[in-house]
């Protein structure tokens, strides 16, 4: 029985997780297809607008990604006009990052898209499995964020929502770790 159950849990992952991508990010970046950007580029503008004003460090640090990626994929997003750079007021050896008007209203944008695209969906279920899929997926992050503690801090710099209170993600982090996460 356990071994059936976990064969769907991987096959109902697996299709999951396409679906997701297919849904909240493939769909979203043919939206914003005047632009030419990529998902890289719009996890970048997702945490420089979580982490305003950065450096390209913080950005690859927060990333995962090496020191020279994050420095391309800033050059892409200057020379579109979505990123500004400009002298560290306290080091003059850093950049700093900012959005541009533009890359703000990008990533609004993409959040508005990504909402709707998610209430159409929920319209299509039950409440009681709207319930159940939100308890589903709470029960499995936090099961994940016990057997792995650095995925607290790791997926909290990455997620791009806005952070609250009540995330799982913040809620974990201070069961696991003893404080909420600060923020930065």
């Amino acid at each position: 029985m356990k071994d059936l159950l976990l064969r769907d849990a991987e096959t109902l992952f697996a299709l999951f997780g396409d679906l997701v991508h297919q849904v909240l990010v493939t769909e979203r970046l043919g939206e914003v297809a005047e632009h030419d950007i990529t998902h890289a580029q719009v996890e970048a503008l997702q945490f420089l607008s979580r982490h305003d004003p950065n450096c390209v460090g913080d950005l690859a640090s927060g990333l995962g990604i090496s020191y020279p990626a994050a420095t391309k994929a800033v050059d892409r997003l200057v020379a579109k006009g979505l990123v500004t750079r400009r002298e560290g007021e306290r080091d003059r050896r850093q950049s700093e990052l900012t959005l541009t008007p533009e890359g703000r209203e990008l990533v609004e944008a993409l959040k508005v898209s990504r909402r709707e695209r998610l209430e159409a969906i929920f319209a299509r279920m039950s409440g009681e499995d709207q319930k159940a899929l939100l308890r589903g997926l709470k029960g499995f992050l936090t099961a994940a964020f016990m057997t792995d503690k650095a995925l607290i801090a790791e997926t909290c710099q990455r997620c791009g929502i806005d952070c609250f209170k009540d995330c799982v993600v913040n809620q974990s982090h201070l069961a696991f770790l003893g404080s909420e996460i600060e923020r930065v």
